[in-house]
């Protein structure tokens, strides 16, 4: 027992340190990136509010086709710089997905930033999961650890981009355990919090020194800033508080059909779109739709926080209304076009539209303008959980966002409603749409299969002396069978897998070549067997 106790010590240690590394690297990049985005969006916004000549008209319109080809490019040679980077880094994580670590985060970060300069309504903190997953990839493969260790770095890194890009770091921990693994295992936590800390840290020291510099101030560079810091909740008495949580609950009911539509909106026009090849054509009528939008109305370019920053419980309704039917048009088309770029802001920014349509109304009704703030972050909550099905991540951002815990209670009781009802619908979440569509998309797909394979656990084997719970299996594996010293056990998750066992390993439409070069890390065969095509993996396995 103490030795079982002294290996698992140094396993937690081990990634806890690679977690570390793997923090100071997305700190570094990703804050670098995020300051280029900054730039970019300032002189995006600025040419899109000085367009009122047919000369700058006519300008603004020729950058958004060259963006829009200079993208197809990127996507043409890189198939992985699709859409958001959120579904590339779960696939990763969860073994679902194998890409080039460097090539894909260099076709990430180039595709996004073309997309901010065409004034697309997509966000930074998509590629910033993105690409922090790709690095924690590229650090494993340089340790030359195994898949499996090399997934706990993906999923520290694309939790560390998520906290960097909002400055959230419980949101980019919760992250870790309820969207991309949706389960809880102790090297989980320790590579999500060692990276998620080392990275906020180093990127707020960045943000400082870069705050200093005037250009870089004015743009909005600035360190210890919550995204939607403007946004001051106000604190109510108990009266106030019943009446916010049954407005929450009716925002919660009211979000949840506008996300339903929201993902199925986004699913019937992507099958339309993914039927055209060719990328340029494919992005064409998101980036001009885009465009033309902006030049309507300016405040409906780009991610979606200066447009919450520009409008107020003040704004006349037909503005609240037009910014909502050109956001969601807009985002939905160039999601659905796969254009690189996030969906997280966008997407709050939607729910926070809702919500000062929904506080002007109310306020209206009576209400304390002072708790319009309150409302908007309802909404921003519920319409968020309603989306991606993550209720605890969609209430922590909305505190981290805003930096406040004040009405709390209300959040709490819109995403409660949103989720349930949203769930009720069987409406699959964004997220996992995505990440099955990209899977379906791989050029293996179609080589899947279904395995049983049979192995005994090595010397030096990285599944050796852990529970099953804990071990990262390959994709859609199953453990169905356990032998030790010649008798059979029944494995559960609490079970601990010892070298010399022998399992049997249940795989479910997997491609062979992937599930076998996984595999072939945890188990090895006591008799030769041939390998199967494409493999050097030396097991019993028949395909049924």
């Amino acid at each position: 027992m103490t030795t079982l106790k002294h290996k698992f010590s140094r396993s937690v240690l081990s990634t806890l340190l690679f977690g570390l590394i793997t923090g100071i690297a997305v700190g570094v990049i990703i804050t670098l990136f995020l300051v280029c985005a900054k730039v970019i969006f300032a002189f995006t916004l600025r040419l899109y509010s000085s367009a009122e000549t047919p000369l700058v008209i006519v300008c603004v319109l020729i950058l958004a086709l060259l963006c829009c080809f200079l993208t197809a490019v990127i996507q043409y040679l890189c198939p992985s710089a699709k859409g958001s980077g959120i579904p590339l880094a779960e696939g990763a994580a969860r073994g679902m997905l194998r890409v080039k670590w460097l090539r894909s985060a260099a076709a990430l970060v180039a595709g996004s930033l073309l997309a901010f300069l065409a004034g697309m309504p997509l966000g930074s903190e998509g590629p910033s999961v993105g690409v922090g997953g790709l690095i924690g990839d590229g650090i494993g493969k340089a340790a030359k650890k195994p898949t499996e260790f090399r997934r706990y770095l993906i999923t520290g890194g694309s939790c560390a981009g998520l906290a960097v890009a909002f400055n959230a770091p419980l949101t980019g921990l919760c992250f870790a355990f309820e969207e991309t693994h949706r389960r809880f295992s102790a090297y989980i936590l320790a590579a999500a919090f060692s990276a998620v800390i080392s990275s906020v840290i180093v990127s707020q020291a960045l943000l400082y020194g870069f705050s200093h510099i005037p250009y870089l101030s004015s743009v909005g560079v600035a360190a210890g800033s919550a995204a939607l810091g403007f946004l001051k909740p106000a604190s109510p008495d108990a009266i106030n508080l019943l009446k916010l949580c049954g407005i929450a609950a009716l925002c919660g009911a009211a979000c949840a059909a506008m996300g339903v539509g929201f993902n199925r909106a986004i699913a019937a026009f992507g099958g339309v779109l993914s039927k055209i090849k060719t990328p340029f054509l494919r992005l064409l009528p998101s980036f001009m739709l885009a465009a033309a939008f902006g030049l309507i109305l300016h405040l409906s370019v780009g991610s979606g926080e200066h447009t919450l920053a520009g409008i107020s419980v003040n704004s006349a309704y037909t503005l609240l209304f037009t910014l909502l039917v050109m956001r969601s048009l807009s985002t939905v088309t160039a999601s659905s076009s796969s254009a690189t770029g996030g969906l997280f802001i966008p997407m709050l920014s939607l729910g926070g539209i809702t919500g000062f349509l929904v506080a002007k109304i109310c306020v209206m009704c009576g209400m304390d303008p002072a708790f319009a703030p309150n409302v908007v972050l309802v909404c921003i909550s519920a319409f968020f959980a309603a989306i991606t099905r993550a209720p605890i991540t969609a209430i922590l951002l909305s505190v981290e966002l805003s930096a406040s815990f004040v009405g709390l209670l209300p959040c709490v009781t819109a995403v409660a409603v949103a989720a349930i009802i949203a769930d009720f619908t069987k409406t699959e979440p964004l997220y996992e749409r995505m990440l099955e569509t990209m899977r379906d998309a791989a050029p293996l797909s179609a080589a899947a299969k279904n395995i049983t394979a049979v192995g005994v656990i090595p010397v030096g084997s990285p599944i050796a002396d852990k529970r099953v719970r804990n071990i990262l299996w390959p994709y859609n594996s199953l453990v169905t069978g356990l032998k030790r010293d010649g008798n059979e056990l029944v494995p559960d998750g609490e079970t601990t897998v010892r070298e010399g066992d022998e399992l049997t390993i249940r795989a479910e439409n997997v491609d062979p070549s992937v599930f076998y070069s996984q595999i072939g890390e945890y188990i090895t065969t006591e008799e030769k067997h041939d390998p199967p095509p494409e493999s050097s993996f030396s097991a019993t396995a028949r395909n049924t």
